[in-house]
């Protein structure tokens, strides 16, 4: 029998990005259908076997031996994945959105401060939506404020939905921008306002890091407190993204200028008629985070909206990946719906598993470690128990760091408790409680 075997042994006892309190098991995943997302047609390797120690991908392949101390877990021929990426939420910042208390998403009113505004200040990893949202297999997500009133919105991190206290796994990963009507609302009501005003804040902040001293003593035009021209500075020369709404084509051919202008880092969130500009986006590298369900114009700059989009961009060479915003947070678990929706509209099946996986981690120049099934990687894993864009399959299994998470929910609990209705000595609250 054919036997590929992949080993690094110098990563055995590796740490993770994130530490633990406990050193994670040794595990191996044997007998699995996985979508390794290292090559062509997703990196399927069949009758695949993944060998995870203290956290870290150590061999992936055929037949692997299993290591005394470890535990083996039969796939039987199941899907496995790499763990979904969120590339955009506000998780671990809002528990309910309706609530002042419980939602530090954005500042309200006049507040002063927007581009240092900075998510892991804020961030809850006790959060109820992280559970949900881990059992449906994200296992990484972004974490960022939602911009209030001003165009910029503040820093953004990577975390990991474990639940523990370390989940940030790296702060200041993007900064982020709203353009669009949405930015033309916070700038006098026209796009040449918010386009104005970000070009400003880029020649401000770098202005500020040429003579931190001297600037601060300068009149400013974008009324920017100095804390948010520090904050900004990465992503003014271009070594931090910056994650910009844009829905329509105008704005996103807008934004194309402003990279080539300045060298920018930047990604295109939402771009709903990005179909239209899919290779002036391809060319200039521009990455996109859209919702590929869309397909009624609901403003304006959305007169182009096609369920089409993801396939098109896709097709013109642009990454791609997917968020939902009404309710994304809460629900970052139906992204492979999403992506099941945009394989029956053209996209290839690869490729709708890269845009969960592969691409939000190469945004967000996080490649090296996240994403993949490959050697050297986060033992972020999910087995699933049927084709993971399908509707009705759920996660068998989630895997982070290479330790195997729970898939209880509030809900779940609510679910076991209310399951038997019939009369007892002791109110449903209480029961199980002795």
């Amino acid at each position: 029998m054919r036997t590929i075997i992949f080993t690094l042994t110098a990563l055995i006892g590796a740490t993770t990005a994130t530490a633990q309190t406990a050193a994670p098991e040794t595990l191996i995943l044997q007998n699995a259908r996985a979508y390794t997302m290292a090559g062509e047609g997703g990196g399927l390797i069949e009758n695949a076997d993944i060998d995870v120690r203290g956290g870290v991908i150590v061999a992936v392949g055929q037949d692997l031996a299993v290591p005394e101390d470890a535990r083996a877990v039969d796939a039987k021929g199941r899907i496995v994945t790499p763990g979904l990426f969120a590339p955009w939420s506000q998780l671990g910042l809002v528990e309910i959105g309706l609530d002042q208390e419980s939602n530090d998403a954005s500042p309200e009113g006049d507040y002063p401060h927007s581009a240092s505004l900075d998510a892991a200040d804020a961030f809850n990893p006790a959060s109820t939506l992280i559970p949900v949202n881990r059992a449906g297999g994200v296992t990484r997500a972004v974490a960022a404020p939602a911009p209030g009133d001003k165009v910029f919105g503040g820093l953004g991190a990577i975390v990991n939905l474990s639940g523990r206290p370390d989940s940030i796994v790296r702060e200041g990963a993007l900064q982020s921008a709203a353009m669009g009507y949405q930015g033309a609302a916070r700038s006098g009501d026209t796009r040449m306002g918010a386009w104005a005003e970000f070009r400003d804040a880029i020649e401000e902040a770098r202005g500020y890091a040429a003579n931190p001293g001297g600037y601060a003593l300068r009149p400013r035009m974008t009324g920017l407190t100095l804390n948010d021209l520090e904050a900004l500075v990465p992503a003014a020369r271009g070594t931090q993204p910056i994650v910009v709404a844009a829905t329509g084509a105008a704005d996103l051919r807008a934004l194309i200028r402003m990279k080539a202008r300045y060298g920018l880092n930047v990604i295109a969130l939402g771009a709903t008629e990005g179909h239209l500009v899919a290779r002036e986006l391809a060319a200039a590298q521009i990455p996109v985070i859209l919702n590929p369900v869309l397909n009624l114009p609901e403003q304006f700059e959305m007169l182009g909206a096609t369920q089409a989009n993801a396939a098109r961009l896709h097709a013109a060479g642009v990454t791609i990946a997917f968020y939902d915003p009404p309710s994304g947070t809460h629900n970052l678990r139906l992204l492979p719906q999403l992506a099941g929706n945009a394989v029956a509209n053209g996209l290839p099946y690869a490729a709708a598993l890269a845009a969960l996986t592969i691409n939000p981690a190469r945004m967000y120049g996080v490649e090296g470690r996240y994403g993949s099934i490959e050697i050297g990687k986060a033992g972020d894993l999910v087995l699933w128990d049927g084709d993971p864009l399908e509707v009705s399959s759920r996660p068998a299994a989630v895997y982070i760091d290479g330790r195997q998470t729970s898939l209880t929910t509030r809900q779940t609990r609510l679910r076991d408790r209310y399951r038997d209705l019939s009369r007892g000595e002791l109110p449903h609250a209480y029961r199980g409680a002795q």
